[in-house]
């Protein structure tokens, strides 16, 4: 009887928990590699909670492949071409035309997003693992990249889940208003611009002009663009828009050490350094080489998907120069063939465990090219920076670490052996920076909870309360007109200029009725 009994509690513990766990698709087709560092650690967390994930990738992620409750659907026709960003070197040096040049690049780029909505609606649409996943799969809650959300929406309303997004880096323009808040271009810099949140007048009217007349215009075709491929397959779609209005929770890769503040919505959460981790031990070479040295070690890293061979022979010869100087060693990442012969105290590897060797007692500076992820590592192992942006983010964000105190930027135009000298050793030598690092690095540590906690409690509080619509403002359903209150202040202008100007109307017709009652009568003229 007590087996029957223990038998039977087994059974209905077993199918509470099932009961509990959900079912969440993550709709990413489109982004790099670094983007997955904003969604992969809240899938192994979820994962380990027994939830089930379906993640809709152009990467597949070699950590997922061994869970057994997460599904990975690969989209690799999506994989990004590193040949459209033309050669990154010389445009961070500034070659080839100038401003022209420049302008063109601008055009080059705008044109390649401008095509990317479609191309991603009809791999997504047209995919066969995601057709038969709408014929054979259920979920509560759909997760969309904020890079072409809308692409992912449909998938929401099909599946009546849960609309939730998460964005790689801050909220982008558009989707505040959403949620009934605004973009707040007074004092909110777009993502790539390198202002501050105290812009002058100059800087506002071009914060504002990127923001609503740029991105939001972009926006707005791109649904329409994604909806015309949408309809095809999905005949009773309502518009994007529709769907957009139901978000439930957005996760932001944003943190107030490294993010200008703005007003958060109870659908906003903040897990910004989700994918920090304190240090692990260093491969046995990599410890070997570092980590007996007492002046300690310099990184030196712009990505991935950075050729090092693109980069101009003089300029290498400078680095090295410069390098085999200084009493440091120095883990150089080169991606591509590697030159021979390099000086004792530098190491070149195709790929170094970056975040463990932040972490190692014995580093001392880390030169980067400013992506997000990057910066958030340092300033977590409290590691000084200096930045030598390329592309897109990657100016604000240094710019934003220079106004912090534990950067320096130094451009790729400016590199010489003098300059890159004198930069490294100011950082080397001025203790105020591995101060200031050392300062954030304890005050992004220090929360209530960890960001991978804090998103995961997120998603199951949304997932348990259907969407937690009790937590919606009321604003989200006003126009923008109402939010600003325009009509409200214009019937209180109605209100009181109406009887000024009745008065004046009757002091006018007054004074003409006076006027003309004691007129004098005309005199005759005498013969």
């Amino acid at each position: 009887m007590m087996k029957a009994l223990l038998l039977l509690l087994l059974v209905v513990v077993l199918c509470a928990s099932s009961i509990e766990c959900g079912r969440i698709l993550i709709s990413a087709p489109f982004g790099s590699k670094s983007h997955q560092n904003t969604y992969v650690p809240l899938i192994k967390a979820l994962a380990a909670r027994g939830h089930h994930i379906t993640l809709i990738t152009n990467y597949g992620v070699k950590d997922l492949r061994p869970l057994s409750n997460v599904t990975q659907i690969e989209m690799d026709e999506l994989k990004i071409d590193p040949a459209m960003f033309g050669d990154v070197f010389q445009k961070a040096i500034g070659k080839g035309g100038g401003v022209l040049a420049g302008l063109s690049n601008a055009v080059n780029i705008f044109n390649m997003m401008g095509q990317m909505p479609v191309k991603v609606s009809r791999a997504l649409y047209s995919n066969p693992q995601v057709l038969e996943l709408m014929k054979t799969s259920v979920f509560d809650m759909v997760m969309v990249s904020q890079f072409f959300s809308p692409t992912g929406y449909p998938l929401a309303w099909y599946f009546n889940a849960t609309l939730a997004m998460y964005s790689p880096a801050g909220l982008f323009p558009g989707i505040a208003p959403v949620l009934g808040d605004s973009d707040h271009a007074a004092y909110l810099p777009n993502n790539i611009m390198d202002f501050s949140d105290r812009m002058s007048l100059p800087q506002r009217i071009i914060n504002t002009v990127a923001i609503f007349f740029g991105e939001q215009l972009f926006l707005q075709w791109s649904k329409s663009s994604i909806y015309d491929i949408v309809k095809k397959v999905l005949p009773d779609c309502p518009p994007l828009d529709d769907i957009e209005k139901e978000t439930s929770l957005i996760f932001a890769n944003t943190n107030p050490v490294f993010s200008y503040r703005r007003p958060m919505t109870p659908e906003m959460v903040e897990i910004g350094g989700i994918h920090c981790t304190p240090a692990k031990p260093l491969p046995p070479k990599l410890e070997a080489f570092v980590g007996e040295h007492r002046a300690g070690f310099i990184m030196f890293g712009v990505g991935s998907a950075v050729n090092m061979n693109d980069m101009p022979p003089a300029m290498v010869d400078a680095f090295i120069q410069v390098f085999r100087q200084l009493p440091q060693r120095v883990v150089w990442q080169w991606k591509g063939q590697q030159r021979e012969n390099m000086p004792a105290n530098i190491m070149t590897v195709d790929w170094m465990p970056q975040q463990d060797m932040l972490g190692h007692e014995n580093c001392r500076l880390f030169l980067t090219h400013g992506g997000l992820n990057s910066m958030m590592e340092a300033v977590y192992h409290g590691v000084p920076v200096i930045g030598l942006p390329l592309s897109a983010d990657q100016f604000a964000n240094i710019a934003r670490a220079q106004r912090e105190g534990y950067a320096t930027e130094l451009k790729w135009k400016d590199i010489t052996q003098e300059s890159l000298s004198v930069t490294i050793h100011q950082m080397l030598d001025n203790p105020r920076y591995a101060e200031n690092a050392e300062r954030l690095s304890q005050l992004m540590k220090d929360a209530l909870v960890s960001p991978v906690e804090l998103a995961v409690f997120a998603t199951e509080f949304n997932l348990r309360h259907n969407g937690a619509k009790h937590l919606r403002l009321g604003s989200r359903y006003l126009a923008p007109y109402q939010r600003a209150m325009i009509d409200v202040y214009a019937v209180l202008a109605a209100v009181l200029c109406l009887p000024i100007a009745l008065i004046v109307f009757l002091l006018r017709k007054c004074c003409k009725t006076t006027t003309t009652t004691t007129k004098p009568s005309p005199k005759i003229a005498k013969n």
